[in-house]
């Protein structure tokens, strides 16, 4: 949920800026499509190799990179969303001078805040996936390992013991389930029905 939450801090003023211009979605979103279908595990072996190097605690470092390859789904959902927002409602923003927080909390964030949704239940989802293997990443002799859900399945699956493999796999189906009902769901339906623009 941080980086999730990071991930958004990031990528939505960014898509909100590319969005808003045609020229620069026509340019970005194949970028992002190609960037969202990237393998992240290639990008793996660096990553283990700058933990070891600076000494740094896998529990946190090696988290990054459960969102390294599901961040782009905010991003794109946010181009898409602020692109579609109507040339009329922008118009009346400049005419009106609205501009800073109050063009972001008046215009930008209810335009895109639905296409947000769709893309952090994806990128949310995809990350409960990636942990699998972001957990226990390995490069030649070097094996970093998390203490997490993933790191769990990960062991079970070498392992091959399979009631453990279906028990973490039940518990993180369990998870993303009550995450789905309980707060991601309610705010999709928030976002559908306050911030529709048609």
């Amino acid at each position: 949920m941080v980086l999730i939450a990071l991930a958004s801090l990031v990528w939505v003023p960014v898509g909100v800026w590319i969005g808003m211009r045609p020229r620069a979605a026509q340019i970005a979103q194949p970028i992002v499509q190609f960037l969202a279908s990237f393998p992240a595990n290639l990008l793996f072996p660096l990553a283990v190799s700058a933990i070891v190097a600076l000494r740094l605690d896998p529990d946190v470092w090696l988290s990054p990179l459960m969102v390294l390859g599901t961040q782009w789904y905010i991003l794109f959902n946010v181009i898409a969303g602020a692109s579609t927002l109507p040339t009329e409602l922008s118009d009346i923003g400049t005419s009106l001078r609205v501009r800073g927080w109050l063009w972001w909390r008046r215009i930008a964030l209810p335009a895109v805040f639905p296409f947000y949704m769709t893309g952090a239940i994806t990128a949310s989802g995809g990350s409960w996936n990636a942990a699998i293997v972001a957990e226990v990443a390995s490069w030649g002799d070097t094996t970093l390992r998390a203490h997490g859900l993933g790191a769990y399945i990960a062991d079970a699956t070498q392992a091959g013991d399979f009631p453990r493999i279906v028990l973490g796999i039940a518990v993180m189906s369990g998870f993303v389930v009550i995450l789905n009902r309980l707060f991601w769901r309610p705010l999709y339906y928030y976002a559908e029905r306050k911030f529709r623009l048609t």
